[in-house]
Order: structure tokens, then sequence, then C-alpha cells
């Protein structure tokens, strides 16, 4: 006999309630006096032994009764000697790039989907194979061999409580089918804040958990970049371990499978090390970074993309200067040039570069959307009028930190120096001139700033041009006007390579990389038509995402798409918009 509810038989133990009541007599007895005790005995004898077969009887029917209805219930059934039972069987094997590790029998991934293709012997089974991207049902015995030969890893994790969930819906409630399922994964990074719920579902439960032989990993953790000059960039590598090492790792960096350069990661007693190279600031550049490990495999290659195709973004305003729209031309610049009245205060944040031309008066309007905009990372150019306004110009000084103008000199002065060690103008030069015409200015203001760098200095000593950097962006102050009445600097051979780099300086590096999730959302400053449609390929493969299209820029989603890391191209038609670069989330 078996039962489809064995467990409604623990009330059994209730049948000691109505045992415990018959052993302990509970009823009362009264005395009556009365005179023929012959008589008494004779009746008492009788009326004990009466009642008790009674009792006995009594007891023992309610026990048959509450037996029944507790049988009745557990919904007891003969099986037939002939029938076997169905076994649905749930396998959760965790393809997961940490089950790269090496284990006593090679990868963990391999020996176990191996040792389950061995050991699967059973008789009427239904597999359901559950991965970290995949929910296989109604498998067979070969269906499960097919599919486990050839599982591969996914960057993708589920939790343990998205696991069972999965499993709960697999469930096969009839007489002769057994559930059980099996949990096999290395169980990296469970999040014990979660409890993990193991009674949602009704089948048994088995958890193996497979260890590698070393839990040592090296890993390229992140990638980022900062300008060392105009021609140049220095490219910073984290590189991470995940116990503390003594060792020197090898790492090298590649551009389209050509080796730019070799460094070595000396970690001494640490965790962690930060090595660099220097790559050129061309405008492309697809890079990938590698380094030699025996552990996991996924994250010793970490791809980047380094791109600075799109025009640079420059809002002049104020007077109008024709020197200005010479040197920001269309092939490389979207250069406007507005009078205060006509500015649009929108389209200041959509700027990399804003110059402030010979305005007589800055509104605090206009010192407000500044500030904000040069918090956004954006770089801004100060040139005075004549007429100036002081005490407007000095509110806006004073807020980026770059002193405040002290003197209106109205005197003739030479522009003799030129500081070769500044950032803007380093690579200009081959060599130090010492015999170019001076250029010249008829008045200038004097600056009292101490946290600014002299780009070019008066024939008194006094800053002609100078940077202050802010948080995220860059203060220039021109000390002079340059309209032609007042200064011919603009006919210098210095006012080109000056004001190029400082529109080049604001350029903002794109993002270097993306790292695959379930959802990646990736943006594309691009203006394309509402018909339009952008796609994403690489060698192998290629698909068009979700797109949402707004003013100058397309949002790229993600999602259900199989992943792997390495550089795609997005596409209209036949042209390439962008390259990017994926990489596996370095979390295992």
């Amino acid at each position: 006999m078996q039962f489809k509810h064995p467990e409604i038989l623990y009330a059994l133990l209730l049948l000691i309630i109505p045992i415990i009541v018959h052993l302990f007599q509970l009823q009362r007895f009264v005395k009556v006096p009365f005179t023929n005790v012959a008589f008494l005995k004779n009746i008492e004898r009788q009326t004990r032994k009466s009642s008790q077969i009674k009792k006995w009887l009594v007891l023992i029917s309610r026990l048959l009764a509450l037996s029944c209805i507790i049988l009745a219930f557990s919904q007891p059934y003969f099986s037939e000697s002939s029938t076997e039972n169905n076994v649905n069987v749930t396998i959760y094997l965790d393809n997961s790039h940490s089950m790269q590790a090496k284990g006593e029998k090679g990868e963990l991934l391999k020996s176990a989907a191996q040792k389950i293709i061995e050991d699967n012997n059973l008789q009427n089974s239904v597999f359901t194979l559950i991965t970290n991207e995949a929910n296989l049902k109604n498998l067979d015995a070969n269906d499960l061999k097919n599919e486990l030969i050839n599982l591969d890893y996914s960057p993708n994790k589920l939790d343990l409580n998205t696991v069972l969930l999965k499993a709960k819906s697999n469930y096969i409630d009839e007489i002769n089918t057994l559930n059980k399922m099996v949990l096999i994964s290395d169980f990296q990074n469970i999040n014990i804040q979660n409890n993990i719920d193991f009674t949602a579902i009704k089948m048994p439960v088995s958890l193996l958990q497979l260890s590698p032989k070393s839990s040592q990993n090296i890993y390229l953790d992140s990638v980022f970049v900062e300008q060392k000059s105009l021609t140049e960039l220095t490219l910073y590598v984290l590189v991470k371990s995940s116990q503390m090492i003594a060792e020197t790792i090898p790492v090298s960096l590649f551009q389209n499978n050509i080796l730019m350069g070799k460094t070595t990661a000396r970690f001494a007693n640490s965790f962690k090390q930060k090595v660099q190279f220097t790559i050129p600031n061309s405008t492309h550049f697809d890079g990938k970074v590698s380094l030699i490990d025996d552990g996991l495999e996924f994250d010793n290659d970490f791809y980047f993309s380094i791109s600075s195709t799109e025009k640079i973004n420059v809002l002049s305003i104020g007077n109008p200067t024709e020197f200005l729209s010479k040197i920001y031309t269309e092939n490389e610049f979207n250069f406007t040039a507005t009078p205060l009245s006509n500015l649009n205060y929108n389209k200041i944040q959509e700027q990399d570069l804003i110059i402030l031309n010979e305005l007589a008066d800055i509104p605090a309007e206009l010192q407000r959307s500044l500030f904000q905009f040069s918090e956004n990372g954006g770089n801004l150019v100060v040139i005075p009028s004549q007429n100036a306004n002081i005490d407007s110009y000095n509110r806006l000084i004073n807020a980026f930190q770059a002193g405040k103008i002290i003197a209106k000199i109205e005197n003739e002065h030479l522009i003799t120096a030129i500081n070769y060690e500044h950032p803007l103008i380093n690579d200009v030069f081959q060599k130090k001139v010492t015999n170019f015409q001076y250029p010249k200015t008829a008045l200038h203001y004097q600056n009292n700033s101490k946290n600014s760098a002299a780009i070019l200095k008066f024939d008194n000593n006094s800053p002609f041009i100078s940077s202050t950097k802010n948080k995220n962006g860059t203060f220039y102050w021109v000390a002079a006007p340059l309209n032609k009445s007042i200064s011919d600097f603009t006919q210098s051979p210095l006012v080109v390579p000056i004001f190029y780099n400082f529109s080049k300086t604001s350029l903002k590096t794109s993002q270097l990389y993306h790292t695959i999730a379930p959802e990646n959302n990736i943006e594309i400053n691009a203006a394309i038509g509402k018909d339009d449609v952008l796609k994403i390929s690489n060698k192998t493969s290629a698909f068009i995402p979700l797109q949402k299209v707004s003013q100058n820029k397309v949002d790229l989603i993600l999602t259900d798409v199989i992943l792997q890391s390495g550089f795609y191209n997005v596409s209209i038609g036949n042209n390439v918009l962008k390259t990017i670069s994926l990489n596996y989330n370095r979390e295992e």
C-alpha cells in the first residue's frame, strides 16, 4: 500500500488523547449510604465489570473511527506490481563562467555534464534541464545527453530562489510519478540576505557543490584613460587577484591583434595592481588587454574602444569674430556663433566648449547655466570686453575659483612668454621659440588668481591666457579683448593651436566598454530618421536590438540576446556609426 499524502499519517499521534482519557478516570463517584452491605457488594462487582467492558468498547470504537478518517485523508492506494514508477527529474546545472575553474577531472562544468551522462540509467524518466539562460523541458535521456554535450558558458547568473521557482512549475502531480531535483553548482556569491525557501517546492532537493582545486584567480577588472597630451593618452589597467599574492603577471595590449605594448603587474603581497600603457590619441582605437592565468579564462581578456569621430560642439556667445569660424571648421566641429540676445539657453548643456566673446555684461542666468555646464564636464573660455562690467565678470570668475579682476591696465604690453610645459601646448612646439614677432594688446585686465596656470604671459610676467582646472571642466581666462582695435593676437601664429586645443581638450571620451548583463542599455549619439533601424553585428552574428530614438541620440536595449565579449559594430545600412566593446561581468 502507498499513500498519496503520507504526511497526514502524522495525525495518528492524536490517538493518544482518547487513550489518556481512558486511563485516567475523570468521572467523580458520589457516595450513597446503604444498610444492606452484602447486596451492595454484589451490585458493585457486577456494575464495575460491565462498566469497564463498555469503556473499552467505546475506546476501541473511537480509535478505529479516528484512524479511518486519518487514513482516508492520506489517500492510500495499491500500485500494480507490473507498473513501474515514472521519474520526473529536474536538474539545475550552473553554467556561469566560474564553472570554468579546474577540478579533479578538468573544468567543473564539463566534468559535471559528463557525470550526469554516465549516471543517467533511470528508466521511464523525463528530464528538465535548467541552466542560467534556458529552461529545457520534457527531455528524454538522449535529448539530455545532446544538450549537455553542447552546453556552453553563460555570462548570466541565477539566484537559487529563481531556480526553485522555475523548478516548481515542473512538478508532476500524478500517482505513479516520482519527482526529484538536483542542484549542481559551485554556489558562488549566494546572497544570504535573501532566504532560500526550499519548502516552496514539493519534490525533494539534492545539492551538489563542486569545488575547484585552487580558488586563486587573477583577472582584469577594469580600464580607464587619461589624456597625457593632445597626441597621447594614458591607458590604466586594474589587475586584481582573488587572494593576496606576491607574483609578477605579464600584461599585454593589442590593437587589431597587433601587439602594441607589454608590461608587468607586480603584486607585492596585495590583491590589486594598476599598470599603464601610452597609446596614440587617434580618431579610433579598438584595444584588447590580455594576461595569462591558470585560473578562470573568461576574465583574462578585456576589450575597450576609444572613439572620437564625433564632431565637437563649440558655441560662441557675443560679438561675431571671423577668426573663430576659420579655426572651427565644419569637417571637425559643430560651430555656432550667437549674440547674447538670441541665445537659446537649452543648447548650452549640449556643447563641449563655450566661448564668451567680449560680452559687456554677464547676466546671472547665464552664469548659473555656465556653472552647470562646467559641472557636467564642459570647458569655458572667457574673452572680456573693453567695456566689461567688472562686477559681473568677477562673480563668474569667482564661481570658478579663478580669482578676480583687480585692475584694468590701459597700457600697451607685449605677449612675450610661452609656457611650453602646459598640457594645452606642450606638443605644439618641437623646440623653444625665441625670435618670433610678439603680439601686443592696448589694454588688459589683471587677475589675482593663485589657482591658475599661465599658458602665455605679458612682458610684465602677468598671465595673458591662463587655465583653472575645476572638478570636471576647465576655465580659460583671456586677459584682453581680441578685436583688432585692441590686440593683434588673432594675426599671430599662436592663435590657431591655442584655440584649436581649447576644443580638443573639451572632447569627452566616449564610454570605453559595456558589461554584459541580462539587459544592456547602450547610448549612441546619432541623429537618425524615424524609419531608420540600427543593427549590431560582429564577425559571427548580427541582430536588431530594441531602440528608442530621441533628438540626436538612440538608446539601444539588448535583452534576450546571447552575447560574447568582444567588439561589435553599430551600423545603419552599410554605414558603421560606432564600434562598442562588451565584456563579461567580473563578479564571478
